[in-house]
C-alpha cells in the first residue's frame, strides 16, 4: 500500500458543479497538468437537479494551493470550490476482502479491536470493512497483509463542513 503523503500537502477539495458529460476528466486535467497525486475522489449527486459534489484529497504543494484553486473556479460549469486541509480527523471507509481459512479466533480478535464489521462471507471469501482515518486504515492493513488478504480499497470522503449553503451557490 503506498504511504501517506506530507500532511502539510494533503488538500481536501470541496466542488459544486453542474453535472455535465466530461467534467472530471477536465478537473483532473488540472491535476495531472500539475502533477499533482489524487489520492481520493468521491462524486455524489446533490438534491439539487444537475448540481453535484466532487470531494478530491490531493497533494498539492501549499504555496500553490491559492493559485491552483483559482484555476478550477475558471472551469464553466464549477459553482464553488472549498479547500480544507487534509487531517487524521477524515474518515475513509476501507474494505478488505479475505480467504474465508483466515476465518478463525485471531481474525476475531483483530475485528473486534479494530471496530472493524464482517460484511459478507461467501464459499472461498469474505468481507470485513473499517471505517476510520487513513492511520487506521493502514494500521490493519498490516496486520491482516499476508496470503489470505486477496484485496483492498478504500472509499473517497465526504467532509461535513464540505456541505454548502444553498446561498453559497449562487
Amino acid at each position: 500500500m503506498k504511504k501517506p503523503a506530507k500532511p502539510e500537502d494533503q488538500f481536501i477539495f470541496s466542488i459544486y458543479a453542474q453535472d455535465k458529460k466530461g467534467l472530471i476528466g477536465q478537473i483532473l486535467i488540472y491535476f495531472n497538468r500539475s502533477s499533482y497525486d489524487v489520492l481520493s475522489m468521491n462524486v455524489a449527486r446533490t438534491d439539487i437537479s444537475d448540481l453535484v459534489l466532487i470531494t478530491i484529497e490531493a497533494e498539492v504543494p501549499a504555496n500553490s494551493l491559492l493559485p491552483f484553486t483559482e484555476k478550477l473556479k475558471k472551469i464553466v460549469e464549477i459553482y464553488t470550490v472549498h479547500t480544507y486541509a487534509a487531517g487524521e480527523g477524515l474518515k475513509k471507509t476501507g474494505f478488505y476482502r479475505l480467504s474465508t481459512s483466515a476465518l478463525n479466533q485471531h481474525l476475531w480478535a483483530l475485528t473486534t479491536k479494530y471496530g472493524a464489521t464482517l460484511n459478507n462471507i461467501g464459499e472461498n471469501c469474505m468481507v470485513i470493512s473499517k471505517t476510520g482515518s487513513d492511520r487506521d486504515l493502514t494500521e490493519l492493513y498490516e496486520l491482516l497483509e499476508g496470503p489470505h488478504l486477496l484485496g483492498f480499497c478504500k472509499s473517497g470522503l465526504i467532509m461535513e463542513e464540505s456541505l454548502a449553503h444553498f446561498e453559497d451557490l449562487k
